[in-house]
């Protein structure tokens, strides 16, 4: 094969892929890009290049479906997640590299990425994380059964949490041995096949699944449900700080509503002049309701920004299976929203999403109702978007209320399919 033969546009775009599955790890376990990791990708791609790609667009390229190539700012905006500045840069960067063959997912051979930011190499690392094992075709292996693996968490209640995971994969001849935290491929650890036990700080609670990845195979998935006594608001400077700061949540109650003002986040020691994220969590057994069934209602609105062109607040619903979510924001700004109700996935670039556009200045109320996997989203008592989905996601394990600045919550109400009243918070003061 002639190595120095110059790469068309497209073998490019095949290198570029392999080149960003192996950084990333996509496509663990079954060789293809999964719906979560596009939208971790996609996530990565927005900070670094502050360019929101759809995940329709992502997953077309992963499957060569395009007639033509993509445009010049969309290319510079892939190839920003690998440390280059546009799409030629790139390809001179790799002008070199071996004809790639033909593919359309999955995790390549060993190729590699230098990953440059602000001049310096940024090591992929949530912990340790190592890439390594792909070299080449992964070696077939042999499993004694179930291979054990479990998870026990050193506190009850709250973050930070050490999980003690224990597994066996003693006399399991492979290449690579993991622990993959959560779904975020970052959070993957490579650890010691004659050891038993590893340990690993959930900063963020929420219900995690944690998976042992044998050479590129899932072999054992764990469930580990971080809850918190009550409300929590926690302080992100972007979606992938590992170690946000916690907040006081008393210090946010006050006159009938759960309030983040700006002055709370400045005597908080919020950088408010940066990019932040506030989120307040509610992760515990929400009894009495499921996912199927149930409808929840909010009344949310922003505060004043100074960082973002558009404001955001998105109600997140996490399920044993999977995450709901539905977000609100200004008219001008709907083409960046996502939702996610079920398995079914909306962005507004390729739907429209303007009924959930409002003046989020102001309070809004959001409601989703959901009768036998038939869910419609009303915002101020009007019906604004219907899904109908068809996979079971089990029961109701938290919710999220999310601000891109600073936010409030003036109540949050459960109720089951028969309209009872299973849970409400109405953030009233304690009685003297």
């Amino acid at each position: 094969m002639n190595t120095t033969k110059m790469l068309s546009d497209k073998e490019y775009i095949v290198l570029y892929r392999r080149q960003v599955a192996e950084a990333f790890q996509l496509g663990t376990g079954d060789r293809k890009v999964k719906q979560r990791e596009f939208e971790y990708l996609a996530g990565m791609i927005e900070e670094k290049s502050k360019v929101r790609l759809s995940l329709s667009t992502l997953k077309r390229l992963w499957k060569d479906d395009f007639s033509q190539l993509p445009h010049p700012a969309t290319l510079d905006a892939l190839v920003s997640i690998l440390g280059f500045s546009t799409w030629p840069d790139y390809k001179n960067a790799n002008a070199h590299k071996p004809i790639p063959q033909a593919e359309t997912h999955g995790i390549p051979r060993k190729i590699a990425v230098p990953v440059f930011v602000g001049g310096g190499i940024l090591f992929l690392i949530a912990g340790f994380l190592i890439l390594e094992g792909f070299n080449g075709a992964a070696k077939k292996i042999h499993l004694p059964g179930k291979v054990p693996f479990t998870a026990d968490k050193t506190v009850t209640t709250g973050v930070p949490n050490t999980v003690l995971f224990s597994y066996d994969v003693r006399g399991i001849e492979a290449d690579s041995f993991f622990i993959q935290q959560s779904w975020n491929p970052r959070n993957k650890v490579s650890i010691d096949p004659a050891k038993t036990m590893f340990t690993s700080i959930y900063y963020t609670p929420g219900f995690h699944r944690a998976k042992l990845i044998i050479n590129d195979s899932i072999v054992s998935k764990v469930r580990i449900h971080i809850k918190t006594e009550g409300w929590l608001p926690i302080v992100e400077s972007d979606q992938h700080d590992n170690r946000p700061m916690y907040m006081d949540p008393k210090a946010f109650a006050g006159d009938g509503i759960l309030y983040g003002s700006i002055d709370v986040l400045k005597s908080s020691r919020v950088d408010v002049t940066k990019n932040y994220g506030l989120c307040f969590y509610n992760i515990r057994d929400f009894e009495g309701v499921d996912s199927d069934n149930f409808s929840i209602e909010t009344r949310i609105k922003n505060d004043s920004i100074n960082h973002a062109p558009c404001a955001f607040s998105q109600l997140t619903i996490l399920t044993e299976e999977h995450i709901f979510y539905v977000p609100l924001t200004t008219k001008g700004c709907v083409s960046e929203l996502q939702a996610k109700l079920g398995e079914v996935y909306i962005s507004g670039q390729d739907t429209d999403l303007s009924s959930l556009g409002c003046n989020v200045f102001e309070w809004q109320t959001l409601r989703i109702d959901n009768h036998d996997k038939n869910a419609t989203v009303y915002l101020n008592d009007q019906p604004v978007h219907r899904v109908t989905y068809k996979k079971d996601f089990g029961k109701i394990v938290g919710i999220t209320l999310a601000f891109n600045g600073p936010g409030a919550i003036d109540y949050l109400r459960i109720r089951n399919t028969s309209g009872e009243l299973v849970y409400s918070d109405e953030f009233e003061a304690p009685a003297q």
